[in-house]
């Protein structure tokens, strides 16, 4: 996936009174001056995942899928999906945030012509991802875990965590902001809601990627195309970092020779459980 660029940021100042009858009022005292600099300083952090926003935290995870494929004259129409909670530990050391993850609970199915096939997910378990995760994102894997036959048949496991957290803009923005890193991605912030333990700042992001690659077949190589498209929304409060996100994802790929294309539309949803990762 392409690296975000960095843009700039607009601010506003607000008018202060004029004209006939307006109080002039008396400059203010250089410690107050100070404090409101490092407030609003504080307060237009730009969203970051940090050892602070992630720490030890356990997400649940729903993911439903729609896989069409059609080869000459073959056409198949499957469903897939998966259940699970995967835990996160973010620790910041020299490298960056390193992060470990591993699945807590799993379940996965397939479903298609021939029925439907649910295999059991023990295999995952006790296998850890672990990697460098940047604050806007961008996930660079060290390690995946083993992953049984039967689980690859039906999600690739091993990219689980590359795009499993939102992507996040390097700059501030106030809500109806808009930040685009000029190569498919593009981040808006929407109205913040309001909630019981304060407000929620919420964001919406679509990026798009596409790419050829060579396929080996035999003696020869076949090229194919493939290309993504991912929007989703996250709720992210200051403080505490993410708490939860929903989107889709299209992906499709095509054989230049004309030999087929196949088309996986994804649902997802994440939220963040209360408590620690154990």
């Amino acid at each position: 996936m392409p690296s975000r660029a960095e843009a700039g940021l607009r601010g506003r100042w607000a008018a202060r009174p004029s004209g006939v009858g307006a109080q002039r009022r008396a400059p203010l005292p250089l410690v107050f001056l100070l404090c409101a600099v490092v407030s609003t300083a504080v307060t237009a952090q730009a969203p970051a995942y940090t050892a602070a926003t992630i720490g030890c935290a356990r997400f649940a995870e729903s993911t439903r899928g729609e896989l069409e494929s059609a080869f000459g004259s073959v056409r198949r129409a499957e469903t897939l999906g998966r259940d699970g909670v995967l835990e996160v530990r973010a620790v910041q050391d020299s490298a960056g945030l390193a992060v470990e993850a591993w699945y807590d609970t799993l379940t996965v199915f397939r479903e298609g012509p021939e029925g439907r096939f649910a295999p059991g997910a023990e295999g995952i378990f006790g296998g850890r991802y672990a990697g460098i995760l940047d604050p806007e994102g961008d996930y660079l894997s060290d390690v995946t875990p083993f992953v049984p036959a039967a689980l690859r048949d039906i999600f690739d496991f091993r990219r689980v965590l590359l795009h499993f957290f939102p992507p996040l803009s390097p700059v501030p923005l106030a809500p109806g902001g808009e930040w685009t890193d000029g190569a498919g991605l593009t981040i808006w912030r929407l109205a913040d809601s309001a909630s019981a333990h304060g407000p929620v700042g919420r964001y919406r992001w679509i990026r798009r990627d596409a790419w050829e690659e060579g396929v080996g077949l035999g003696d020869s190589t076949m090229v194919v195309h493939r290309s993504e498209t991912e929007s989703g929304s996250l709720q992210w409060r200051v403080g505490e970092g993410p708490l939860g996100w929903d989107g889709t994802t299209v992906a499709t790929v095509t054989f230049t020779n004309g030999g087929g294309q196949s088309a996986l539309t994804q649902a997802f949803r994440v939220r963040r459980m209360s408590g620690s990762c154990r």
